[in-house]
């Protein structure tokens, strides 16, 4: 009881701040360009990288499970050290963003989209269209960009840590014309998912961590990971297409939207085999993406680390 007191109070302080620090952050970053941005990150990244050991030696086992047969350790530390750049770049340019709003030239359309194509061929299905998100490259910066071409965008985010701080990011998503709900209560969630598809609308998901509590067990980078399936059942209930989706970045700036083609199965009359065979396709296609751009991804996430079991004894196995 002391325990959930004293981390809901870190969650209330955190919230206070946060949300301080972004009504602070604002004015500063209207007058920033975006490459000073850039070098703010790469100030910040280093300091964390250095400063931060538990973060640190995270991202580089991590590293190390999906590239130690392919490079030496002096290149993992290497990799880690650009990883802690974008991943510090990934919310200062959402608060860049919020900051320039209007006009949008000053960066989000200066995002190329690439294999739009693929989005309009989906769309004319009627059914709506699931974007496979992951945590690479500007993520947060996709459902903006599709919104600004007009596209209708609905994302799941779990925003029940910092209420203050997400209803102030939630307010800027609705300007834009996003709409964001959060994953609970489930059955809620799952309603307004099928809704959006039902609308032939673009629900945007983001499939590459571990799954606390169930999730599919599927190979990624070699090992067993528990992911969320979310993305498969959707797909597999409604017939909405599943197209991976990212914003990469290029000397540190945002520069594509990449829309990549169908992730698609050949049904069975077995749903639970379906789901498992879909999972494990666009596990294996955030894979290949990721081993693209492996810098861009945030390797912070236990990704394989077993699930919460109840009544377990070992609850707490440690990352690879």
């Amino acid at each position: 009881m002391r325990k959930t007191f004293f981390r809901n109070m870190r969650y209330r302080i955190g919230d206070f701040l946060l949300s301080a620090l972004l009504t602070f952050s604002l004015p500063i970053f209207h007058r920033l360009s975006p490459k000073g941005l850039t070098f703010i990150a790469k100030i910040m990244g280093r300091m964390v990288f250095y400063f931060y050991k538990k973060y640190r030696e995270r991202v580089i086992s991590n590293l190390s499970v999906a590239f130690g047969k392919e490079k030496n350790r002096d290149e993992i530390r290497e990799l880690a050290k650009e990883v802690f750049f974008h991943f510090i770049l990934t919310p200062l340019e959402t608060i860049y963003v919020m900051a320039n709003a209007f006009p949008f030239e000053r960066l989000i359309l200066k995002i190329r989209i690439k294999g739009k194509e693929h989005l309009e061929t989906a769309l004319a299905k009627g059914k709506g269209t699931i974007a496979l998100g992951a945590h690479l490259g500007a993520f947060t910066l996709l459902g903006t960009r599709l919104a600004v071409e007009g596209y209708p965008v609905n994302i799941m985010i779990n925003q029940e840590n910092f209420p203050k701080l997400w209803k102030r990011l939630n307010a800027y998503q609705g300007i834009v014309g996003q709409k964001i709900f959060s994953p609970k209560p489930i059955t809620t969630s799952i309603k307004k998912s099928l809704n959006c598809l039902r609308r032939n609308e673009i629900l945007y998901l983001l499939a590459d961590e571990q799954q606390r509590r169930g999730g599919v067990p599927v190979p990624f980078f070699g090992q067993k990971a528990f992911t969320p399936s979310g993305p498969a059942l959707f797909s597999l209930k409604t017939g909405a297409p599943i197209l991976p989706m990212l914003v990469l970045r290029e000397k540190g700036l945002s520069q594509t939207l990449f829309i990549g083609s169908p992730i698609e199965i050949e049904p069975t009359y077995n749903e639970k085999k379906d789901i498992e065979t879909l999972t494990a396709k666009f596990t294996k296609t955030i894979e290949d993406l990721i081993r693209q751009t492996p810098t861009q991804w945030t390797w912070l996430n236990r990704r394989w680390k077993l699930p919460y079991q109840k009544g377990s004894l070992d609850m707490e196995r440690r990352e690879v």
